[in-house]
């Protein structure tokens, strides 16, 4: 293939004709800059040692520089427009070096060349032509950082009058117009047009072209051309993450990519926390995730990556640019490049630094005790019930409020004299909330990483260390990480390269022993129990038993270890150009172990100051799990170009196994809770074991077609066996194929100055679900101890009976079309990018018909079910440079899906569950009237006995949707839903983000904002579930806060709440309904930088490459309608609604060093 790289001035557009080595030309500006002499020497030898015969007559100079790229590994620079590549010469040149066949092809012309390393730059001398007016115009050329360039093209807009700057980015011209305007153009860099306007000094700041920089994006089993692609396929680099104080690399990436979609996992913003990836939403009703590929190798996810070590990532997210990878690859697939040395690289050693501080976003604040006292009263006496807080309550609460130094906030139980009251007799004045949660902590995370290369060989050595601490105010919750990345790339021979790669990561999370609560997120569940007047200390400043306080501070740690360690060793053979023979051979090994204490605490302390233990807490319990993964890929392929026809082929082979092991085990009664172990104690032991193991075999093929990256065409394919089905529906078979048409590159183009290129796509592919169990197909009894009742004292080991099993469980298949556009305006200043999508999941895992429950069995799933999943991505960026100095650029990130379920199991269509037709999210609920004001008004409204017997003033009316005069649910299905309607969606629609950006004079600042567009909350209803949105929830768990107080009562009937209960009965009110449903979307500022980067006039002088200072912000900001006890990414939790470890603001600041 032609390597040479050349600005096309006549269409105004960058032409790459080699772009897999535009890494290495956007270096060329750096290497430059450090040429010493002896590396100068170096280049020549290279140039001296090789030798070259070229021959021929009548040859353009651009058929001779071609040739003597084939021959070689030089690669020529120039500008199509200055040098003339067109001129015939005759040449007979044999066994020569470059330097004589330069000089004979250039003799007597003004073309004149530099030889660095095995780049070659052809530039020009001026030439005063007849019709050059003598005007002389000189300046530097430099990159946003005040760097020179060298090698930028600088021609007199309208003419072929030109030059190129040279090692320090100078240049000089003579113009032949008084008028004259300078265009700038370079390789990575934006074109630039500077009116001259009778200046003799013309200089200019360059910026980095991002499309150019993109233009090399990382596929299945290789890389290809920007321009080239078929699929739909989305690549970020590493600035995207560059000094984020995140924990891993997916809270770098919300809103950052179309349809990627990232939520917050269960444990909140808790230290370590992950999030959960979804691409291009609903796949399938049994869930799963995208396939995540590190390096060409299939991981089991990224959150252990170090963000400072990855190089790019790129989402595959249609069938067609996915196939390659089969069965794993039905959710979409991410991939991630770490970071590489390269060929010739100094090296060069580099450390970033940031310090954080984390502060809560949404801590709910509860009401003072005076205030809960009245409306539980309240909410008691609207339930029947007698007041909770008597009036020698209230005036206790009261006193201590006025006077918390010296009124006690307890008395002794009348009871028992010697103890205190429990609780609800309490007059303290808490909020929990602060009580547990402090207001902030710090986190600090720290890089170095070293690269270099020779002639042979190439690394890249990344540590990264990061340590958060938590937001509980008096036990530890912390959280650390340590990576080490090493990437090896050698090449012994022309013909044969290699690779050694290794990671290893070790998570530890440091948090209150999980045997008290759970996890860690229960800390807010226990805080919405606590009522306010409960003590948190009791008189004589022990602290008090419903305070849990003492759990944070003496009750046992839970620390959770991971170790996550990976090799990989690969080669590279071509026998001949094009042909390239690849295997590679990965082993990780995952290794967890976590152990509990749950350690014996005093639990309070008597009047009389004697402590009391807490009951049933004296244990120890551990965990050990271990994955043992290996993964083998060999695969060929081959390219050539045919004149103006690209063909390219691969096939490969890859297999995978992965063996799990999962022990628990746990022992009461310590003997020493200094030495907490399972051998240190003495009572009842309960052990666990679970061992399972899958395979996966896949052969695959792509195969490529380009007629001048005009008309392009790519099939894929992919025949996967898989263990988790039985034999004779292992295997599946999934095609794909995509075309793609560049008519911008069409000659009947005549707006290429306005759309500067146009490239229309469209794909079809399916591929296989393997989410399964891994012995679906087999009859399994599953052994369990500790059976519910005593034989002979004892509680004996237990056998389940094994349920059925399906013989024709197989593949679900999932098929998407894709149809996509590519475009450029303005030079390339305005780029747009374009998809929409259709995928249609079918043979899903569902539900089998019901057999009768005398069978003492549960039924197997079947494939019985099918989705279709519709939605599209739109990628909007614009960047543009006023005067010398400033640029700025903006990008906009706007996606959205919606999912329905076509086929289900589910005749009656009843609402509990799914059911054909049915829109994924969907929320069923009544339309609401209002609160009832009157006596006239309760009189009339429909029978709403359906939901409870007994309505009131102040209650909720529903409205009779089915004008049959009364409400209800008819029979709960689609069909007879009574007054039921759809009022709202729990998905997220219309996804975005947007990034600003600016740079002026060495000053860079970025701003990412991030949201969704649409999306409905319905609050929960019963128990504690729904206590932040609702606050009375009916006996114990209620609570009352700020954003929930506005309840109705006969002096307030303008209230947003209905009338508090304190029973059941608050549930008549709580039913889904319009007047409640909340409007969960939102704006947040994600991330907020702004950074300085120190002139390299300086660095020069202190023997430093680069430093660069900046501040930054996480989560700063929140636009959102939703009540404000709800964080919109923590809507959901296992302990109810918002019910989740705070996510965190965090305010930074850091530096980055090269030396």
């Amino acid at each position: 293939m032609v390597k040479n790289y050349y600005i096309q001035q006549d269409r105004e557009i960058c032409i790459l004709n080699l772009v897999p080595k535009i890494t290495r030309t956007m270096k060329l500006t750096c290497l430059l800059l450090c040429l010493s002499i002896g590396m100068a020497l170096a280049s020549q030898s290279y140039a001296q040692t090789t030798k070259i015969s070229v021959l021929g007559t009548e040859r353009t100079v651009a058929e001779v520089l071609e040739e003597i790229e084939q021959q070689t590994d030089f690669q020529f620079f120039y500008n199509n427009k200055i040098v003339d590549v067109n001129r015939k010469v005759s040449i007979d040149v044999r066994n020569e070096d470059v330097f004589v066949i330069l000089s004979r092809l250039f003799k007597e012309s003004n073309v004149r060349y530099k030889v660095i390393d095995k780049d070659v730059i052809l530039t020009t001398i001026d030439v005063v032509g007849a019709d050059q007016v003598g005007k002389k115009v000189s300046g530097k050329v430099t990159d946003h950082l005040g760097d020179p360039v060298i090698g930028v093209n600088v021609v007199e807009k309208g003419t072929t009058n030109g030059t190129t700057t040279d090692v320090n980015g100078a240049y000089s011209l003579m113009l032949t117009s008084d008028n004259a305007v300078l265009q700038f153009s370079y390789i990575g860099y934006t074109t630039r047009e500077i009116a001259v306007e009778g200046k003799s000094d013309v200089s200019v700041s360059l910026q980095e072209d991002s499309q150019a920089l993109e233009e090399v994006v990382v596929v299945g089993y290789g890389t290809t051309k920007k321009v080239n692609l078929t699929g739909a396929v989305a690549q970020i680099d590493n600035k995207t993450m560059e000094n984020r104080s995140v924990t891993n690399i997916g809270k770098a990436l919300q809103g950052v990519v179309g349809n990627l979609n990232m939520t917050v996992s269960g444990n909140g913003g808790a230290p370590g926390s992950t999030m959960d990836y979804n691409v291009r939403g609903t796949t399938s009703l049994s869930g799963g995730s995208p396939l995540f590929i590190v390096d060409g190798v299939p991981a089991d996810n990224i959150n252990n990556i170090n963000p400072a070590d990855v190089e790019t990532l790129t989402v595959l997210k249609d069938a067609a640019s996915a196939a390659i990878y089969g069965a794993r690859a039905a959710y979409g697939v991410i991939l991630v490049t770490t970071k590489k040395g390269a060929k010739n690289e100094k090296v060069t050693v580099s450390y970033n630094n940031v310090i954080g501080y984390n502060h809560a976003t949404c801590i709910p604040n509860q009401v003072n005790s005076l205030d809960f006292a009245n409306a539980y009263n309240i909410a008691s006496l609207n339930s029947g019930q007698s007041p909770m807080f008597s009036e020698e309550h209230i005036g206790r609460i009261k006193a201590y409020m006025a006077d918390p130094e010296h009124y006690p906030s307890n008395i002794p139980n009348p009871n028992n004299t010697d103890y205190w009251s429990y609780a609800t007799l309490d007059n303290d004045n808490v909020d929990w909330f602060r009580a547990f949660f402090k207001p902030g902590s710090w986190n600090h995370k720290h890089d170095l990483s070293v690269r270099g290369g020779t002639e042979k060989s190439n690394y890249y050595v990344g540590a990264g260390y990061y340590k958060e601490n938590g937001l509980l105010r008096y036990g530890k919750d912390r959280f650390e990480r340590f990576n080490l990345t090493s990437n090896l790339h050698f090449e012994p021979y022309k013909w044969l390269r290699g690779d050694i790669r290794v990671k290893f990561s070790r998570d530890k999370n440091n948090t209150v022993s999980e045997a008290y609560n759970g996890d860690i997120g229960n800390w807010v569940h226990l805080a919405t129990t606590r009522y306010p007047n409960w003590s948190l200390k009791d008189p004589n400043g022990h602290w008090a038993s419903t305070s849990h306080i003492y759990k944070q501070i003496d009750g046992g740690r839970t620390l959770d270890n991971t170790n996550v360690f990976s090799a990989t060793g690969a080669l590279e053979a071509e026998p001949i150009k094009g042909w390239k023979i690849n295997v590679d051979y990965t082993y990780r090994n995952t290794a967890r172990k976590e152990s509990t204490h749950d350690k014996a605490v005093i639990w309070e302390y008597t009047v009389s100051e004697l402590p009391v233990m807490a009951p049933n807490h004296d244990a120890f319990s551990t965990l050990q799990a271990q994955t043992d993964y290996s993964s083998f890929n060999a695969y060929t392929s081959y390219e050539h170009l045919f004149g103006d026809h690209f063909m390219s082929v691969m096939v490969g082979q890859q297999l995978e196994l992965s063996k799990y092991d999962y022990l628990t085990a746990m022992r009461r009664n310590l003997i020493n809770q200094d030495i907490p172990s399972l051998s240190t104690a003495i009572g009842e032991q309960t052990n666990s074991q679970t061992m399972t193991h899958w395979a996966n075999m896949g052969t695959f093929i792509r195969a490529n077609y380009n007629y001048k990256e005009k008309y392009l065409i790519e099939f894929n394919a992919r025949y996967d066996g898989s263990s988790k089905f039985q034999r004779g529906d292992r295997f599946g078979f999934f095609p794909s194929v995509s075309v793609g048409y560049n008519i911008a590159r069409e000659n009947f183009w005549t707006i290429e100055h306005i759309v500067n290129s146009l490239k229309l796509r469209a794909s079809y592919g399916s591929l296989g679900n393997q989410n399964v169990g891994d012995y679906l197909y087999l009859s399994t009894v599953n052994v369990g101890n500790n059976y519910g009742y005593l034989i002979d004292g004892v509680r004996p080991n237990y056998l389940d009976a094994p349920g059925l099993v399906s013989r024709n469980l197989t593949w679900e298949t999932v098929s998407t079309i894709d149809v996509g556009v590519d475009a450029s305006f303005l030079s390339n200043q305005l780029n747009l990018s374009f998809d929409w999508y259709r995928r249609t999941t079918t043979d899903m895992f569902g539900p089998a018909n019901a057999l009768p429950a005398v069978l003492g069995a549960s039924v197997p799933q079947e494939n019985n079910a099918d989705l279709r999943t519709s939605g599209f991505e739109l990628n909007l960026g614009w960047r543009d440079q006023i005067g010398s100095d400033f640029s700025y650029n903006v990008n906009l990130v706007l996606s959205d899906y919606i999912s329905k379920v076509t086929t289900y199991n589910n005749p009656t269509k009843i609402l509990s569950t799914y059911y054909e037709g049915q829109t994924i999210g969907e929320i069923w609920g009544y339309k609401t009237a209002g609160i009832i004001q009157t006596e006239e008004q309760l009189k009339k409204i429909p029978d709403q006995s359906y939901i409870y017997g007994n309505w009131t003033i102040g209650d909720v009316e529903y409205k009779d949707l089915n004008n049959d005069g009364k409400i209800d649910k008819g029979k709960n299905t689609k069909d007879d839903h009574g007054d039921l309607a759809v009022i709202g969606n729990t998905t997220p629609r219309f996804s975005y983000g947007i990034s600003l950006g600016a740079q002026w004079k060495g000053f860079d600042l970025n701003i990412f904002l991030q949201g969704v567009g649409k999306r409905d909350f319905c609050p929960p209803t019963g128990g504690n579930s729904g206590v932040f949105f609702w606050g009375f929830t009916g006996g114990f768990g209620s609570n009352m806060y700020e954003e929930t107080s506005d309840f109705w009562t006969p002096e307030n009937t303008g209230a947003y709440y209905p009338k508090p209960y304190n029973s059941s009965e608050v549930y008549k009110n709580q039913q889904p309904q319009t007047r409640y449903l909340q409007n969960a979307a939102y704006l947040r500022l994600k991330n907020f930088q702004l950074g300085y980067t120190i002139p390299q006039t300086i660095m020069s002088k202190i023997g430093l490459q680069r430093i660069r200072m900046f501040v930054s912000g996480e989560n700063l900001f929140t636009i959102t309608s939703l009540q404000k006890n709800f964080d919109p990414e923590l809507l959901n939790g296992s302990w109810g609604a918002g019910k989740v470890y705070p996510l965190t603001k965090t305010f930074s600041f850091g530096f980055n060093v090269d030396f």
